[in-house]
């Protein structure tokens, strides 16, 4: 089973993972991470309350039709799960890619979202295409 390199393995052959040591590099990624995803959920449920749609049509938006904010719940948390079942079953160096990815992504949306509802408000009329 691919995994943490110091991962160690019980009398039944099961890899414990539970001692998973959090580095300075991971730490710092993570918080990244959790702010970006609160942002992420605060500019959401402000564009959804102006009358602004979901963007991610494949699964949020209709998750937000099927169970409403509940379903918006569901996909973060699920989203969370993913993220932390990657980064405990990858090795050091993909977790670090992984996590990355991650943070770039949704600092991505924040920023997308920020622009948009701006926008949307009129406080900003046209964004800059570099």
């Amino acid at each position: 089973m691919p995994g943490k390199e110091s991962a160690e393995t019980d009398e039944s052959g099961v890899t414990l993972w539970w001692e998973h040591h959090l580095s300075h590099t991971h730490a710092v990624l993570w918080t990244v991470i959790l702010v970006a995803t609160v942002g992420d959920i605060l500019l959401t449920m402000t564009g959804l309350t102006v009358g602004l749609q979901e963007g991610n049509v494949v699964v949020v938006r209709r998750m937000l039709a099927e169970f409403g904010l509940a379903g918006f719940w569901l996909v973060k948390f699920g989203a969370m799960l993913w993220l932390v079942a990657g980064w405990r079953l990858l090795s050091e160096r993909n977790a670090t890619v992984f996590l990355a990815l991650f943070a770039v992504v949704t600092l991505a949306v924040v920023a997308y979202n920020s622009v948009t509802i701006l926008q949307y408000r009129g406080v900003i009329t046209t964004a800059a295409v570099l």
